[in-house]
């Protein structure tokens, strides 16, 4: 056998294998954390801008929509996670009192190297950080009523994808 057959071998074995959801755009891709109930489903709306996206965040009985949006602060995308707020004209304190966690989103690639999150209609990023996530959610009164007991971690993996 010639040198490095063997390894193509492998690799075209591997390819077949690959889960259907490897080609899913960002804008559909679900996610979990290894360890977590903690559901994240990309449902970015087809006329949405290509830098901005919305999420369905499911967490035991917690379930609400969140908005990643550029920032220019940052220049990275922000993800904003309601729960509750009211529907009525919002005062800052209000709006704060509402927000269950605010932070930047990161894109991982292989090796854990972080990079910004790619547009709606580009691949899905195999892996997302959300920074602070699980302390955020966990450390707050407001999710004692829904049994969100345990940290389950800040890193989240693809594994499926939405409706195309």
């Amino acid at each position: 056998m010639r040198p490095g057959l063997s390894a193509l071998i492998v690799l075209a074995a591997g390819s077949a294998t690959m889960p259907a959801h490897a080609s899913c755009s960002q804008g559909r891709a679900i996610y979990h954390t290894p360890i977590s109930r903690t559901e994240l489903a990309f449902v970015t709306p087809e006329d949405a801008a290509a830098k901005t996206h919305e999420v369905d965040v499911r967490l035991g009985a917690l379930e609400s929509r969140a908005y990643i949006n550029p920032s220019a602060d940052l220049n990275q995308p922000v993800m904003t996670l309601p729960y509750q707020c009211p529907e009525d004209d919002l005062t800052e304190a209000d709006l704060d009192a509402c927000i269950l966690y605010r932070g930047v989103v990161y894109a991982l690639s292989a090796g854990e190297t972080r990079r910004t999150l790619p547009d709606a209609d580009k691949a899905a990023a195999t892996q997302i950080l959300l920074p602070n996530f699980s302390a955020s959610l966990y450390g707050n009164p407001v999710l004692d009523a829904i049994e969100a007991d345990g940290e389950q971690g800040d890193i989240f993996t693809l594994s499926g994808c939405g409706d195309e």
